[in-house]
């Protein structure tokens, strides 16, 4: 729709707000360019007088007739009155349906539409996650191997390799093993006190047992004790130290668990002793006699392993 003045019209809504400000138009803010036109064109015709001689707006009574609102071009003067019709209905048309209508046609806008696209966050691809779990993985498995490196536990593990690793730690880890099965059939244990549970940890009530000390006075301890020592170590190493195939005046260690299978043999599997130290013997090592059995050829074995190793 054309302005009223034409020089006005020609402005941009920048200059027109800047000529409000100069002369004085008060909330040129809220008005659209149209409005301030409109208002601004009623301004200067108010305060004629006094701003017809400024040259900033010198320009628009220069094409006014100071006796007359309008312009002296004709055409002009009569489209005022559809200036104001038009004015009203874009008034009308400016209601928040029409707002709302005309918001939402910008945001379906195709250039909107693309701009608010780009601006929403995508969540990364399955291969982006996967390479960051994978970089990820890869740094904590070196950092823990770092550390690792770093700890004494290396130097422990390898110190307990070496010493486990000679036939005399064989031949004593089979002997410790007869023993602890032997403990729990000659020295049981008896209930000492209870320790109070703690609801906090979850943890209940534990009973607390400490071996029978008084089993040794008895011969239900010593008995069952004797015939497992005399069979499983005493024979063995007087039978290692007179039949010493290395010839350093030591005790071989191929011999003793010779004759530790050789002893178990006749004893417990043949039936050459009998008594209830026997039998105690027998339900107490892991395996009974068939487990002297195993315990000697691990020994035997090892001993052989050991020799030719060293030939």
């Amino acid at each position: 729709m054309a302005s009223a003045n034409a020089w006005l019209q020609k402005q941009r809504k920048t200059d027109l707000a800047d000529i409000a400000d100069h002369v004085g138009l008060k909330n040129y803010e809220k008005y659209k360019k149209l409005d301030l036109e409109v208002a601004l064109e009623e301004h200067l015709r108010a305060n004629q007088s006094s701003l017809q001689t400024d040259s900033r707006v010198a320009p628009f009574y220069q094409g006014v007739d100071p006796a007359s609102p309008v312009k002296h071009n004709p055409g002009v003067a009569e489209a005022k009155p559809r200036r104001r019709q038009t004015l009203k209905a874009r008034e009308e048309l400016d209601t928040p349906e029409s707002t709302a209508s005309s918001t939402a046609l910008t945001t379906r806008t195709p250039s909107r539409a693309l701009a608010l696209a780009r601006s929403v966050p995508l969540p990364p691809s399955p291969a982006v996650l996967a390479n960051q779990i994978d970089a990820r993985t890869t740094t904590m498995r070196h950092s823990l191997s770092k550390y690792y490196t770093a700890s004494p536990i290396p130097g422990a593990l390898n110190d307990v390799r070496a010493l486990l690793s000679t036939v005399t730690s064989i031949q004593l880890l089979t002997i410790l093993i007869e023993a602890w099965g032997l403990r729990a059939e000659v020295l049981p244990l008896r209930y000492l006190t209870t320790l109070p549970a703690v609801p906090a940890l979850g943890i209940g009530e534990i009973a607390i047992k400490i071996p029978d000390l008084f089993a040794l006075l008895t011969w239900q301890f010593w008995g069952p004790v004797g015939v497992w020592y005399f069979t499983s170590i005493a024979l063995p190493l007087l039978g290692s130290w007179f039949i010493n195939l290395r010839g350093d005046g030591g005790h071989d260690a191929v011999s003793f668990n010779a004759v530790k299978a050789l002893v178990a043999l006749i004893v417990f599997v043949k039936g050459g002793l009998g008594g209830e130290s026997k039998a105690t013997v027998e339900r107490g090592v892991p395996g009974g006699p068939a487990g002297l059995l195993v315990g000697a050829g691990v020994g035997l074995l090892a001993g052989i392993y050991d020799a030719v190793l060293k030939r």
